[in-house]
């Protein structure tokens, strides 16, 4: 994540070095990617209104970009799936494809601990997956499958955590205090 974090910090200094006039493209689609793939979903909403007209009507790219800013900023996860599939540019496609297995894996690991059951069109609806993939991957998480009632039938299971999902007090303490100072200035 801090090698991430270097490349937005250079792309957003880039961006303030660079004149409205003479911005591209590129930069703009590569610091979205970025803010997407690091889960900063509101840096990247403001991206979206500093981004230039011009660039916004010109870019499918980064329209597209916009929309699974959306998807996820509203949690609409079957739309998000839907719209990543895309013909990515070269640029950025290691990027979006990193954040679609990201995406995928939190998605899958949030079902798992959720869910001790869940239909499989809901599954296959939410993961935008055609039903034999699907299958493919609750095999390969070692998953229960039955058809009960001619409905296929996901017994999800808790994947292990690869993360310490706990953060210290100190740090804790240190984001609610920067937060508080931002409030109060």
């Amino acid at each position: 994540m801090e090698r991430y974090s270097d490349i937005i910090e250079g792309l957003e200094n880039e961006e303030l070095e660079t004149p409205p006039t003479n911005a591209n493209a590129k930069l703009y689609i590569n610091l979205f990617a970025h803010y997407l793939l690091v889960n900063k979903i509101t840096e990247a909403n403001l991206l979206w209104k500093r981004v230039p007209q011009h660039i916004k009507e010109e870019s499918d790219e980064i329209q597209k970009l916009y929309l699974l800013t959306q998807c996820l900023h509203s949690n609409n996860l079957s739309n998000f799936f839907k719209h990543i599939q895309y013909e990515w540019s070269d640029d950025i496609k290691t990027i979006m494809d990193q954040l679609h297995r990201n995406t995928k894996k939190n998605v899958l690991t949030l079902i798992g601990n959720a869910y001790t059951t869940i239909f499989e069109h809901n599954l296959s609806t939410i993961m935008n997956l055609p039903k034999d993939q699907l299958k493919e991957a609750c095999n390969a998480l070692e998953w229960g499958y039955e058809c009960v009632d001619q409905k296929g039938v996901v017994f999800p299971k808790r994947l292990p955590r690869t993360e310490n999902m706990y953060t210290s007090s100190e740090y804790q303490l240190s984001k609610l205090t920067e937060f508080v100072s931002f409030l109060e200035n």
